[in-house]
């Protein structure tokens, strides 16, 4: 393992929260230790996510882009079902969506593979996600 002495050292940590600071994240409270947050490349929003996706039928879908072996991440609420194909999601990594009614993200990690669906209300509060371009143990944060 690499030990951060002297100059580096005080280079890297500020590059660190030179990052937070630019990408205008508030590290006065959280839940995750600062130190273990890193640059993952693009910056905020550098990955633009989808904030009015254009949504087709699956049949439109399979008959111009998906295959039948592609993988999708499927949502349900209130008996409302719909599907993000994951190589779309490779390219986006967030889509700001409604479904049964109420609003909802749908984030992916291409680096780890994993997808989350998320209620956007917030004490009351709808919000609108993005890419933070920050990651935490290889796992994005938004």
């Amino acid at each position: 393992m690499l030990k951060l002495t002297g100059n580096y050292f005080l280079e890297t940590l500020c590059g660190l929260f030179a990052v937070i600071a630019l990408c205008g994240f508030d590290t006065s409270r959280h839940s995750i230790p600062v130190d273990d947050i890193y640059d993952g490349g693009p910056g905020k929003d550098g990955i633009p996510a989808i904030l009015h996706p254009k949504i087709i039928s699956a049949e439109e879908a399979g008959q111009t882009f998906l295959k039948k072996s592609d993988r999708i991440l499927g949502v349900v609420q209130n008996g409302q079902a719909k599907a993000y194909p994951i190589k779309i999601l490779n390219w986006h990594e967030i889509v700001n969506d409604r479904i049964g009614g109420g609003s909802m993200v749908v984030t992916y990690c291409p680096l780890c593979g994993t997808g989350m669906v998320f209620d956007t209300k917030v004490n009351g509060r709808k919000l609108t996600f993005g890419v933070s371009g920050l990651l935490y143990q290889s796992d994005m944060l938004f």
